[in-house]
């Protein structure tokens, strides 16, 4: 403090005045401020970071355990379905009713196994509202219930809620990979085991389940047309042996590639009971179909 005496005062009063501040020190106040400013955003969002992570467990701990569940009961049922399939196959073809199964069979067994890991998630309570999208955030593209074994796989994105050290998304991807209860399966065994599909009076196989072949278009035609009718290869239509003795009903059925023109839409010489075998039990036996070999 710098003290004056002021010699004009009655009783020789003193009058003490504060030493002038430093320019520098006049900022001090604003520079904490300013700190406040920058640290106080940077420390709420390494908070909200912690708390994302652990949503972030959350959610594959959930994820997880939905996974886990759904393939394990998947693997009772489409072992059970596959076991009944065996049986089947004991039945006389006559008495048997025509059926389509292989691949086509297989694709509603995968919409309801993806179906069964989202009613799991629902009750396993998964913080969905996390995930991008919600519940349609889930992507099961590479999931395949193909073959000896359930292989349940889902994508998903999050994105951490803040933006500001920069929009983070974290690519989050989880597996659950489990053997159908089919029992010993001799194509596990052996080095390529590659199945394909064949027909019970085929004399091709076919590497693809969708092969025009396995899968005709059947189209309806008059009794008058069936003179000028020809298939895709400029051939004419026969009487269909199997189905000959049916009523007719005023209308004929061909296929694209058929030889045959058929008096039930129904003949099992038209809708073939498709079976999916190991490429290595006739690949000896069976030729290879000329339309999809290549595929």
């Amino acid at each position: 403090m710098k003290v004056t005496r002021i010699q004009d005062q009655p009783y020789g009063k003193i009058s003490i005045t504060p030493k002038e501040m430093p320019f520098y020190a006049s900022f001090k106040k604003a520079s904490y401020t300013i700190e406040a400013a920058v640290i106080l955003p940077l420390f709420i969002t390494l908070m909200v970071f912690g708390m994302f992570i652990i949503r972030m467990l959350q959610v594959q701990s959930g994820v997880q355990q939905s996974l886990n569940n759904t393939s394990r009961e998947m693997a009772v049922t489409l072992g059970n379905m596959a076991n009944l399939g065996e049986s089947d196959k004991d039945v006389d073809p006559s008495e048997q009713e025509p059926t389509v199964t292989g691949e086509l069979s297989e694709a509603a067994l995968l919409a309801a196994t993806i179906a069964k890991a989202g009613y799991e998630m629902v009750q396993n309570k998964v913080p969905l509202e996390y995930v991008d999208g919600g519940a349609i955030g889930f992507d099961f593209t590479n999931t395949s219930v193909d073959g000896n074994y359930i292989d349940l796989q889902v994508d998903y994105q999050m994105s951490f809620p803040i933006g500001l050290l920069g929009h983070y998304t974290f690519d989050m991807s989880q597996r659950a990979r489990t053997r159908k209860w089919i029992g010993y399966d001799k194509a596990e065994n052996t080095i390529d085991g590659e199945y394909v599909f064949i027909t019970e009076k085929g004399e091709a196989y076919h590497r693809n389940y969708n092969c025009t072949y396995l899968n005709p278009s059947v189209h309806k035609i008059t009794k008058e047309e069936l003179a000028k009718a020809r298939n895709l290869s400029g051939g004419i239509y026969y009487e269909c042996k199997r189905c000959k003795s049916k009523e007719q009903g005023g209308f004929l059925y061909v296929t694209d590639y058929g030889t045959a023109f058929h008096n039930d839409v129904n003949c099992t010489e038209i809708k073939h009971n498709i079976q999916k075998v190991l490429y290595l039990e006739v690949k000896d036996t069976m030729r290879p179909c000329s339309k999809c070999a290549g595929e």
